[in-house]
């Protein structure tokens, strides 16, 4: 029970051919692959979504070739087993939007309190903004500006891809966002 836009902002920014790739996208891989030679560091990424939820759900964070291995093989195994819109689910219901929050309805009710369903476009976008790194863009953090920049960016891309319209686009650009207070209920939450 997603708004389309929520669902429209998260592949627009992490996996624009989600519906089009078999969970995999090979031409990413080998520009990514490029790229992180010529540099000598890692500077680009390559995961779909599927990947993503293959790394998230089932392997560990490490970033080993064998590791990549296993997520690309566990990708096109998603998609011969479900369906596009249940990977998408299944990602946005798994992966962390916070520190403490793990799917998109903990980070709906954590930063906005309320349901995912009841998002609005900008909130949508904002959420969408966070998967890359949680921490980092969390709204009670001190990379507040980088957030709304990405949240931005985002918005423009889905009106860049036909997504939203200019009025919508010019809604979400000027929307006040307001966050819900920080919680201090769980002392030590990673421990706990």
């Amino acid at each position: 029970a997603m708004p389309q836009f929520l669902k429209d902002a998260v592949i627009a920014v992490e996996d624009e051919k989600f519906y089009e790739e078999p969970g995999v996208d090979w031409r990413a891989i080998v520009r990514a692959f490029i790229a992180n030679i010529t540099s000598g560091k890692i500077i680009q990424g390559a995961s779909t979504i599927s990947q993503q939820l293959a790394r998230n759900a089932f392997l560990t964070p490490e970033r080993t070739i064998t590791r990549k291995i296993r997520e690309l093989i566990l990708a096109v195994q998603l998609n011969r087993r479900y369906s596009k819109d249940e990977i998408l689910g299944l990602y946005l219901n798994e992966i962390p939007f916070g520190p403490t929050f793990y799917g998109i309805e903990a980070g709906s009710k954590g930063y906005f309190g309320k349901s995912a369903k009841d998002l609005n476009l900008a909130e949508a976008a904002l959420l969408a903004a966070l998967p890359q790194a949680p921490s980092y863009y969390s709204p009670w953090g001190t990379h507040q500006k980088e957030l709304i920049a990405r949240q931005q960016f985002i918005l423009k891309k889905m009106f860049a891809v036909g997504k939203i319209d200019q009025e919508q686009l010019d809604a979400a650009l000027t929307y006040a966002l307001v966050f819900q207070p920080l919680s201090q209920g769980i002392r030590a939450p990673h421990f706990v």
